[in-house]
């Protein structure tokens, strides 16, 4: 099948084109016009929308808050008013010919949760009560003014449930993985996609191999956004959601709205923010334990009767010589806002300069942004946007790496001087590979500039008729630097010899898409809305590496190189779609959806042809019903539901069978040759993923309080699996096959409470919970363990069991003398088989924010987080155990649960699978509103302080430094701490002022 479905829905959208313009605009007939206004002071509110229901008729208010509609024909019609952070207003109108109908609106502020605007895939405005799925929003306009995140991964922490952050590290420009409902792919990226006011940006983890040069943390490109540009954010949680999205859109959308410019005079806004940032690691000391003599002799030494142990000394290099610093932030912005009738603009600019708790760990960074909007005609508006960020992050030496600072203390020395007894006569103050001055000077940096511009056009051609259309394009210019001089890392002869990497990347993203939408009243309680559109999304990724060793002292880069090495890589990725959606809605309360999306990819093989997702929805406000009864205590309640499918393309190359150009020595000269690349598969598809969502909305208490339950059950099949091919196919490489299957089945809970509401107290109050189950259902034909993880063999993907769980051989002990020690030869019995030890990543979560206004100019918010259900592979205290640093191999009376885990270390790393589970005080924030008196002595119209705090308090099981690391943070499983920095403590003060 070679499209035939897209191109259909290319002529239906010409169909409605044609329509639109034979229908053309017709002569006025009636006109609704009026005022809109805040309901609690009677002000006018600029650029609120205000929409005829079933037909394509809007306008948007001006400064004094007035709009007026024409062209609408004689009759009865509901009018809706929509606006952010107010709830949606819906009134009748009725129009005569000839006659102006004046409808005047006042808006309640705080959106009640059913009338939310969110924006869909198809570029429209719509509101929640329309879905059938829940779509997670942020309003991140707030968020910012009251906790201040300092990038777009704190914003998205903890904020929606079903949606999990998982940090790195405490590393300054270290990037965090995004898992929306759980992974669903056992190959394939499982990070949402990013839509930025409708334009599709590159969220590609590890672009360009970064971690390759640090150890492992490596940053993220969602945190290029600049949250201070942000009015809300909406994550749409699943396929069925996401069908419209298309291919990709299996691991959720993030989409994200940047502000707006609204008529009236130009507000000028501005920010200064300034605090530090601190280590708080509980590190661990290093032992040693010695006999009379001052030699080594380990508790299992002594268990054995081999020797004594009189003494144990210990040091701990991170705290004694510690090689932290007192990190500081600093950042400073200022915006523009306003404009007329026709023409609103948004201008932004910030500066954030991060330095982390090391010496070599720095970011500086630069946003600029401009939003322009311009109402053409009556018929027609346009919006342009512009994005741009420069930046160079210096990150240090860490994790997995023998030239880390954590590392070298953590697997150092247990005296920082001489100890002829334990064959140490150098200690380096306790560390053991390089001291931290060696480690600095180890130069690894990464420069970003990168732009992002799209422009969005709606055309109403007739009453009935929508045109909208987007094209966009992001590029990201990325250059990675290393630089080891020579003479100063006396590890090994390269190294002290000195080498150098330079990798120049290019990202590119282009989005266009194109949509018609007609709007239909088929009776005077039933609304059809009709959408036909099309898509088309390319990314391109280039990169050049350069590498050479035997660096010439004095110089700073390649240019001292004496034996080079090069490389290059280019993947470019297309996305053709058309989708057709229809809508039907009955006396505004029951809203029935559904929708049909085909794809085409570059990276689908050649034997496939195009892939399908349909969609079904329902959502029904069942407490407007007449016959429903209407208790006091409960103000509304909406049912819902959803189903559909969505998917994830191969990767670039998967599919293609290809070679690799080489040199070949032949007679004394160098001729060209060829290496194959990639076996290939050209029957290769999709991975697809089916859900079906459920749930309830709710208010109560004239409501106060707000309530949200959602159950899924998500099913992905055709999972890319690697399959080793046989020798004799004369190809010893692996080829990937659609064969895996995984489950995610989970519920999600939101509440959200008003309290108290006074006028000069309020006390408000959000919590929610999910959990998540997730399975693999299937690998390969005979459902063959897939085997990976720290060393190689600590993770599994296993029929039965949650993708990326923790496996080992299990054990028992037993003290059977007596003594207090666990002999390694008579007390300890391993099992027959690796079974499974735990998840890898959290299973359920909770999280508590509270907001309290007193005073009348004092506001104080403060958010708790807890995750709990899964392991974390302690790898840093198993291999200090394997060195005989730790408590366990070394101190008298250590537990014999540790004594056990020390002596296994070298085998299984069974005994350091830690409960991860965690509770933390994430943010505490006092923010001060300055009387309007104040603010008008400096001239200004509004004037606020904020201070805050962020990783306050931690409580855990974990006995590692934090629950929250991983050494390798943006790999799609692979979790571990090993020789990680942890998160760091920050505290901040803030100011926002403006005129």
């Amino acid at each position: 099948m070679k499209l035939p479905s897209i191109r259909s829905l290319g002529v239906a959208a010409a169909w409605l084109l044609a329509t639109g313009f034979a229908a053309g605009p017709v002569s006025a007939q009636g006109t609704v016009s009026g005022q809109i206004t805040d309901k609690s002071n009677q002000q006018p509110i600029a650029g609120a929308a205000v929409l005829v229901v079933g037909t394509s008729l809007q306008a948007r208010t001006g400064r004094e808050g007035r709009y007026s509609i024409t062209n609408v024909a004689p009759g009865q019609y509901r009018v809706q008013v929509r606006f952010i952070g107010y709830a949606t207003a819906t009134q009748a109108v009725t129009v005569t010919a000839g006659q102006p109908a004046t409808l005047d609106v006042g808006l309640t502020a705080a959106a009640v949760p059913l009338d939310v605007v969110v924006v869909s895939a198809t570029g429209e405005e719509q509101q929640k009560r329309e879905l059938g799925n829940n779509v997670g929003t942020i309003d991140a306009a707030k968020i910012s003014q009251l906790a201040a995140p300092t990038n777009t991964a704190d914003l998205l922490n903890s904020r929606v449930p079903g949606v999990e952050v998982m940090q790195s590290g405490g590393t300054t420009g270290s990037g965090s993985r995004i898992r929306i409902r759980g992974a669903t792919s056992l190959s394939l990226r499982n990070e949402p996609i990013i839509v930025v006011d409708g334009i599709r940006i590159d969220n590609t983890p590890q672009a360009g191999n970064l971690e390759n040069f640090t150890g492992g943390q490596a940053p993220s490109r969602l945190n290029d956004l600049n949250p201070e540009d942000f009015e809300s954010v909406e994550v749409v949680k699943g396929p069925s959601a996401a069908v419209l999205y298309g291919t990709d859109a299996a691991n959720g959308v993030i989409q994200i709205r940047t502000k707006q410019g609204r008529p009236g005079p130009t507000k000028w806004t501005a920010y200064a923010e300034g605090g530090s940032r601190n280590d708080m690691g509980d590190w661990p000391a290093n032992y040693f334990s010695r006999q009379a003599n001052g030699s080594s002799c380990r508790l299992s030494s002594q268990a054995r009767g081999v020797c004594t142990i009189v003494g144990v000394d210990s040091f701990n290099p991170l705290v004694q010589n510690s090689p932290f610093r007192t990190g500081a932030r600093q950042e400073y912005g200022v915006s523009a806002e306003g404009g007329n009738e026709a023409t609103t603009f948004y201008v932004s600019g910030g500066f954030q300069r991060e330095r982390g708790v090391f010496q070599s760990n720095d970011l500086r960074q630069t946003n600029l942004r401009v939003n322009l909007r311009n109402q053409v005609s009556r018929l027609m508006d346009i919006s342009a946007t512009i994005g741009y960020v420069s930046s160079v992050l210096a990150l240090p030496q860490n994790d997995n790496n023998d030239q880390g600072i954590v590392a070298s203390g953590l697997l150092g020395y247990a005296f920082d001087t001489a100890a002829p007894g334990a064959g140490v006569t150098d200690p380096n103050g306790g560390y053991r590979f390089l001291t931290p001055q060696q480690a600095y000077q180890i130069g690894v940096s990464q420069r970003i500039e990168r732009f992002t511009g799209g422009l969005n056009v709606n055309f109403r051609p007739a009453s009935f008729l929508t045109l909208t259309g987007a094209a966009g394009y992001d590029v990201t210019n990325q250059g990675d630097n290393q630089l080891t001089p020579p003479g100063v890392i006396p590890l090994d002869q390269n190294r002290l010899d000195g080498n150098a990497n330079a990798n120049r990347a290019q990202i590119f993203a282009y989005t266009a898409t194109f949509a018609a939408k007609g709007s239909f009243r088929l009776s005077p309680v039933v609304t059809s809305n009709t959408t036909v559109g099309v898509q088309f999304f390319k990314n391109v990724f280039q990169q050049v590496q350069a590498s050479g060793r035997k660096v010439v002292a004095g110089t700073g880069g390649l240019g001292g190189i004496v034996v080079p090495s090069v490389g290059d890589t280019t993947a470019p990725f297309v996305t053709v779609g058309g989708y057709v959606e229809e809508q039907v809605g009955v006396r505004d309360r029951l809203y029935l959806t559904a929708a049909m999306r085909a794809d085409k990819n570059s990276a689908f093989g050649t034997n496939f042809a195009n892939i399908k997702y349909p969609k079904l929805s329902g959502s029904w406000v069942v407490s407007e019903e007449p016959f429903f009864p209407r208790p006091d205590w409960l103000a509304s309640l909406r049912l819902r539901a959803a189903w559909g499918k969505s998917g994830r393309a191969p990767g670039t190359l998967d599919a293609l069978h290809f070679f690799h150009p080489v040199a070949v020595a032949t007679n004394g000269t160098d001729v060209p040759g060829i290496t194959i690349g990639g076996a290939g598969n050209a029957n290769l598809k999709p991975e697809q993923t089916r859900e079906f969502e459920t749930g309830f909305d709710a208010d109560f208490i004239d409501r106060r309080l707000h309530l949200e339950a959602t159950y899924y059950n998500k099913d992905s099949k055709d999972g890319l699996i690697a399959v080793q091919l046989a020798p004799s196919v004369g190809e010893s490489f692996t080829r990937f096959l659609n064969l895996g299957e995984v489950s995610n089945k989970g519920i999600e809970l939101l509440l959200t409470a008003d309290l108290l509401t006074r006028p000069d107290f309020t006390w408000s109050v959000t919590a929610s919970a999910w959990g998540n189950k997730n399975r693999v259902l299937k690998t390969d034909s005979i459902n063959s363990p897939i085997i990976f993880g720290l060393g190689g063999a600590t993770q599994r993907h296993q029929v039965g069991y949650p993708a990326g769980g923790y496996w080992g051989t299990s054990y028992t002990y037993n003290d059977l003398n007596g003594d207090g020690l666990i002999n390694p030869l008579t007390e300890i019995t391993f099992g027959d088989s690796d079974t499974f030890q735990g998840s890898s990543v959290p299973t359920r979560g909770a999280s508590l924010s509270t907001e309290v206004s007193f005073l009348r100019h004092f506001t104080a918010f403060a958010q708790f987080d807890g995750r709990w259900g899964n392991k974390l592979d302690n790898s840093t205290e198993a291999f200090r155990c394997i060195l005989g640093l730790c408590a366990g191999a070394r101190v008298p009376g250590s537990s014999l649960a540790d004594q056990t885990a020390a002596l296994t270390a070298p085998a299984v790393e069974t005994g350091f699978y830690q409960d991860a589970g965690f509770i933390k005080l994430r943010e505490v924030s006092l923010t001060y509103i300055a009387p309007a008196t104040w603010a008008a002595r400096f001239g200004a119209s509004s004037l606020s302080i904020t201070a805050a705090g962020r990783n306050l308090a931690t409580w855990t099981k974990y006995r590692g430094p934090d629950p929250e690391v991983n050494d390798i943070g943006q790999f799609n499983f692979s979790q571990a701490d090993f020789l990680t920095q942890p998160p760091v403590r920050q505290f901040f003060a803030r100011v926002n002022v403006s005129f």
